[in-house]
């Protein structure tokens, strides 16, 4: 019952960043950029939950994303589902207390979204860009998201452990 109670606080906290993503941040950018939220939560979801949730979950919070930007092509669903799946794959060596693997995650997750991106709006759209544009986009679209990644990270670590912690107060509590 609690771990069920303890995914469905985490997955409201997904679905209200979500929503600050579609709503506030939508049109609000910073040196050029937008935090991407949902992509933190393709993150998030991906290492807390491991490869099969975060890929399910991802493929879904992709379609939503393409069905609300009006993306026909799919960019979206294909963007987080392969960088949830990556990520994914990364749950079986990431440990959860590690501070700074969060950062590599997430630089790697970034790279990932930012690239699949890039080649994808290139051949449908037979849109070009700069390389190095790209990379522009991938350094600082890290850095920004790093920050972020953060906060919701440590989120759900306090919910995890709330819940953790009234578990051991009952069990010592009953002796």
């Amino acid at each position: 019952m609690k771990k069920a109670l303890k995914t469905i606080y985490i997955f409201l906290i997904i679905f209200v960043i979500y929503l600050i993503q579609l709503f506030v941040i939508n049109n609000n950018t910073l040196f050029g950029v937008k935090p991407n939220l949902i992509l933190i939560c393709v993150i998030v979801v991906s290492l807390w939950f491991g490869l099969y949730t975060g890929s399910i979950f991802s493929f879904f919070i992709g379609i939503l994303t393409d069905i609300l930007y009006g993306n026909t092509y799919g960019i979206f669903t294909i963007c987080y589902c392969v960088t949830g799946v990556i990520i994914g794959f990364l749950n079986y060596n990431y440990r959860k207390e590690n501070k700074l693997s969060l950062v590599y995650v997430t630089i790697i997750a970034v790279s990932i979204f930012e690239f699949i991106e890039y080649i994808s709006y290139s051949i449908i759209l037979a849109t070009y860009s700069s390389f190095f544009l790209l990379l522009k986009q991938i350094i600082l679209s890290s850095i920004l998201n790093i920050i972020i990644v953060y906060i919701v990270y440590e989120l759900i670590l306090k919910i995890t452990k709330s819940f953790d912690d009234s578990d051991n107060y009952l069990i010592k509590g009953r002796y």
